[in-house]
């Protein structure tokens, strides 16, 4: 069984994500399973698994957030009222939107809204 060199195991626990990032990208390179690779690298199979998990997990959460729903009240008209959009906000202001507001103005105004 030929021994696979990952370097030495840094002694800083902010070089360990780094160290286990190259030795997981070894092992899915290597074609063997994480089992035979531990053991020829001299570290634990659990060990490994645990990185696997612990940097999966930690790429999840950098993805970007499932679109979240919002609430939409539909509010009926006074009679002889203007037509008009309001937008409440979660923290508590409101944006007035006229009628006859521009398509594209509106296009912009919901691209400042999402990036609150």
């Amino acid at each position: 069984m030929q021994r696979i060199e990952l370097g030495e195991r840094p002694a800083r626990r902010e070089d360990l994500t780094a160290w286990y990032e190259s030795a997981l990208d070894l092992q899915a390179r290597s074609g063997l399973s994480v089992t035979d690779f531990a053991a020829r690298a001299g570290v634990s199979a659990w060990t490994l698994y645990e990185w696997r998990r612990r940097l999966s997990r930690a790429a999840d959460q950098h993805e970007a957030p499932p679109p979240r729903l919002v609430e939409v009240a539909v509010v009926q008209e006074t009679p002889g009222a203007s037509s008009r959009l309001s937008v409440h906000l979660r923290n508590g202001h409101r944006v007035d939107v006229p009628s006859g507001f521009d398509t594209a103005d509106l296009h912009r105004l919901i691209g400042v809204l999402e990036s609150c």
